[in-house]
C-alpha cells in the first residue's frame, strides 16, 4: 500500500455517522415536543380552518345588507348559520366543518343592539 492513497478512514465515518445521528435525534426531538412544529401546524390549521368559517358567515351578511339595503339583524345572522354553517347554542355556534366553537361576537357585519348608540 502507497502511502499516498486518500480515502475516508473508518474513523472518520464513524465520527461523521454520529455526527448524523446527534443531527436526526435534535430535530427529531423539535418536532415531536409538545410545542414542536407538528403541535403548531396543527394549531394554525385549527385557526386558519376558524377564521375560514367566519369569513364566509360574513361574506354571507354582507351579500344580505346588498339585498336589504341595511345591516342584517342577529336574528338574520343565526337564520344564516342555522342554514349552512352550524348549530346554534346561546351565544356561540358549533360549526358543521370541524365542531369548531365560534362566538357570534367574533363575526362582523350584523347589527348588535347592545353596540348601538
Amino acid at each position: 500500500m502507497k502511502k499516498n492513497e486518500k480515502g475516508i478512514t473508518l474513523i472518520t465515518l464513524a465520527i461523521t455517522i454520529i455526527i448524523l445521528l446527534i443531527l436526526a435525534g435534535i430535530t427529531l426531538g423539535s418536532i415531536r415536543k409538545d410545542d414542536g412544529v407538528l403541535k403548531q401546524a396543527q394549531e394554525n390549521k385549527t385557526q386558519a380552518e376558524r377564521e375560514s368559517i367566519i369569513e364566509k358567515i360574513e361574506a354571507d351578511l354582507y351579500n344580505e345588507k346588498v339585498k336589504i339595503g341595511k345591516i342584517p339583524s342577529k336574528e338574520k345572522l343565526i337564520e344564516i348559520i342555522n342554514k349552512s354553517y352550524g348549530t346554534i347554542h346561546g351565544e356561540s355556534f358549533t360549526t358543521k366543518q370541524g365542531n369548531y366553537t365560534i362566538e357570534l361576537t367574533e363575526i362582523i357585519g350584523w347589527q348588535n343592539p347592545e353596540e348601538e348608540s
